[in-house]
């Protein structure tokens, strides 16, 4: 079908804060905001399967809801009538969560929302599509058993980057402003950067992903956007308190909009290609993450060339793996539809079975050591800058990049997963593009508790990068853009 004739500038373009000042002056209305990405998504959606449920009708009731308030100068919340995309491991009543899962084809609806979808519910937002994953999100490239690959929308013959790959690639492909993901190794950072958009993975605890618990501690919520700044707003609605979360903060909702244009003079910033052990990085992404961390230098920072001291933690990393994917089975999948998972699943519970209690323990002592290793470098800085992935997107018949250094490692992302366990806040940034014209990102890191610096340091080079050409992903067709 072709796209309608949309109100300029284009609305699937707008920053949700500039959305929100449409909806105010009457200028359009979340009516002309869900047509416009409803259509993009008829459009685009086939080329990338990026989104494995919609819900149409529904959308569109909430959206004539909230332009009657709109009109009527009573707006509900700090979202009314934002279309969001919401990953697929997250419940929505009424919406299926299937996980990118055989084994949960044939689950009945959620009959509760999760705790971040109720609070965005609160303030206003419509949910307009269920984003595809990974099988229980197990694997950093989205390619599930159910719904097969999604494609990366500035080469549809390229991964997207996972586990949260369909939410980045809707994101970045305009089907809305804003999404939310999960990180358990950098499946927020890893395919934001790949499809060229921002991805935080905040401080472990901030936002509740209640009533999921993960008892390793690996795993948080976060937003994914197109500007930094909405990024805040999310993360300021993500992040109420929530009573019934074990492992959350005991905290008042931070502020993080109020603060996030303070800059980063004076701060002092750490730069490391490749966290002192992984030093496979594509030149390209190390000039491009260069440049980006000389432009905070000359916002004012104290820039050093410096890397933690923490080895390589990825061998015990791939000893525990398995372990917790094996736990993720048991909880997630019925016992009875366990056989209906894919081959890495099935693979990684077989493995599970042959790893002793020592060696897991040892694993996660590793896990910790690491962590303390990172929480120590960073108490002698405010930040930490490194490249979000050590190689640019690759072709989808591969499940790794054909030219890593696999007897090195396996974990072909080695600079996200570390920060997992240590649980601090790390975001990915668009920074620059390859020859090929392929997204790269540069990973903020900040103390644990300190999400606010992340943000405004993502903030201060959002606005002396020039970011516009991340609008237009050049591998979606021309009469889309």
């Amino acid at each position: 079908m072709p796209l309608p004739v949309l109100p300029q500038p284009a609305l699937h373009l707008l920053s949700i804060e500039a959305l929100l000042d449409g909806f105010a002056t009457l200028r359009f209305t979340p009516v002309d905001l869900l047509q416009a990405l409803l259509a993009r998504m008829d459009r685009l959606d086939p080329l990338l399967n990026a989104v494995c449920e919609r819900q149409d009708q529904n959308a569109m009731r909430a959206a004539q809801a909230s332009t009657a308030r709109w009109a009527a100068g009573t707006p509900q919340g700090r979202l009314d009538g934002i279309a969001l995309l919401i990953k697929d491991n997250t419940d929505i009543a009424g919406w299926y969560t299937r996980n990118g899962s055989r084994a949960l084809a044939d689950a009945a609806p959620a009959t509760r929302d999760a705790s971040l979808v109720e609070k965005l519910r609160r303030a206003g937002a419509i949910f307009i599509g269920k984003t595809t994953l990974p099988e229980l999100g197990s694997t950093p490239l989205t390619d599930s058993p159910l719904t097969g690959i999604t494609r990366n929308p500035w080469n549809l013959e390229l991964h997207a980057g996972g586990s949260s790959g369909g939410s980045t690639a809707g994101v970045a492909a305009g089907f809305a402003p804003a999404a939310t993901g999960n990180d358990a190794a950098g499946s927020i950072r890893t395919p934001a950067s790949f499809c060229g958009v921002v991805g935080f993975k905040p401080s472990h605890g901030l936002i509740s992903g209640y009533p999921s618990i993960d008892p390793g501690g690996m795993a948080a919520e976060g937003p994914i956007a197109r500007h930094v700044r909405d990024i805040a707003l999310l993360l300021e609605l993500m992040s109420e308190h929530e009573p019934r979360e074990p492992f959350a903060w005991p905290h008042a909702t931070p502020g993080f909009l109020p603060n996030i244009e303070d800059g980063v003079r004076g701060l002092r910033i750490a730069f490391s290609l490749d966290l002192g052990y992984a030093a496979h990085v594509d030149p390209h992404i190390a000039r491009a993450c260069q440049a980006a961390a000389t432009l905070l230098e000359q916002a004012g920072a104290t820039l050093v060339q410096a890397s933690p001291d923490i080895g390589n933690p990825a061998p015990r990393y791939l000893d525990a793996w398995p372990v917790e994917v094996a736990r993720a089975m048991a909880s997630e999948l019925p016992i009875e539809h366990q056989h209906l998972a894919g081959d890495f699943l099935l693979e990684c519970q077989a493995r599970a079975r042959c790893t002793d209690a020592l060696t897991y323990a040892c694993a996660v002592e590793e896990r910790n050591s690491v962590a303390k290793g990172l929480h120590d470098f960073l108490s002698d800085y405010d930040l930490l800058l490194t490249p979000t992935t050590m190689v640019a997107p690759f072709a989808i018949e591969h499940s790794m990049p054909p030219d890593w250094p696999a007897e090195v490692s396996m974990m072909w992302q080695p600079t996200t997963f570390p920060f997992n366990f240590s649980r601090q806040p790390a975001l990915s940034i668009p920074c620059g593009l390859t020859p090929d014209g392929l997204p790269i990102g540069l990973q903020i890191i900040a103390r644990f508790g300190r999400d606010d610096l992340v943000l405004r340091a993502a903030r201060e080079l959002e606005k002396r990068t020039s970011l516009s050409v991340f609008d237009t992903p050049a591998g979606l067709p021309a009469a889309t853009q």
